[in-house]
This record gives structure tokens, sequence and C-alpha cells, in this order.
């Protein structure tokens, strides 16, 4: 452990503290001084104890609206991801529906032969019929009519 020197409040603290968490606590002391600094030009000199408290309550303030405002974009994330998922099952039942489509004009489009060919194929049969219609008529005198 290191001992380290912070100001804060135009005060020096010796604080100890591992050699990786120097940089860490420097620049949490330059938070805390920057805190006591704006108390201090509001109210004038304090105690040490008034000035270390009321720093705390203004940091942990912020802090609580960090949270507060983390909390919130957590939320709008998870807003996101579950739209983000949403969009890709809309993507799916799309590109399912698109295939549906596909399938559908290829049966439409067999329908239409087989429709052209039966179109075909009775534009000769009414030759065929109007030779027939005498016999059909001849069938139809032979039976007897009811009204």
């Amino acid at each position: 452990m290191t001992e380290l020197e912070i100001l804060i409040g135009g005060r020096v603290f010796s604080v100890a503290c591992d050699n990786e968490e120097q940089e860490k606590v420097k620049k949490a002391a330059l938070v805390i001084n920057e805190e006591a600094d704006a108390i201090q030009t509001q109210l004038g000199r304090l105690p040490e104890s008034k000035m270390l408290l009321l720093s705390a309550l203004m940091i942990a303030d912020r802090l609580a609206d960090m949270e507060s405002e983390c909390q919130e974009l957590k939320e709008k994330s998870e807003d996101l991801l579950n739209l983000k998922n949403k969009n890709k099952l809309l993507e799916q039942e799309k590109s399912s529906l698109e295939i549906d489509y596909q399938n559908l004009e290829k049966l439409i489009e067999k329908i239409l032969g087989r429709l052209e060919i039966i179109s075909n194929y009775s534009d000769k049969k009414p030759k065929t019929l109007l030779a027939d219609e005498s016999s059909a008529n001849i069938i139809e005198t032979d039976q007897p009519k009811l009204f």
C-alpha cells in the first residue's frame, strides 16, 4: 500500500491505497474537491466535517440522478431489444408470406393454364354440339313434357 496525499477544500488528507488504485483515488479526490470548492464559494469556510458532509451529499445527489438516468436507459435498451426481436419475427413472417405468395402465383398460373385448355376445348366443342342438336331435340321430344 502507498500513502497518497489528496487536496480537498484546501486541506490535505493522507490516504492509503494500492498502487493500481492511485489514479482512481486521485480522480475521486478531484470530484470531491470540486464540490468542496463550490460549497465554500457559496457558504464560505466551513468546518472540515460539514464541508465533507455537504460535498458527499452533493456527489450522492448527482450519483442518484445518474443511476436514475441509467435505469431509464436500461429500460429503453430493453424496449429496443424487444422491438428488434419483434422486427425479426415480422421479417420471418414477411418471408413466409412472400413464399406463400409465390406458391399462390404458381397455383394461379396452373389454374389459368388449365382454364385456357378448357377454353380451347370448349371453343371446338360448340360445332360438335350443333351437329348433335337435332338428336338432342329428338330425345327431348320423346320425353313427355310436364310443364
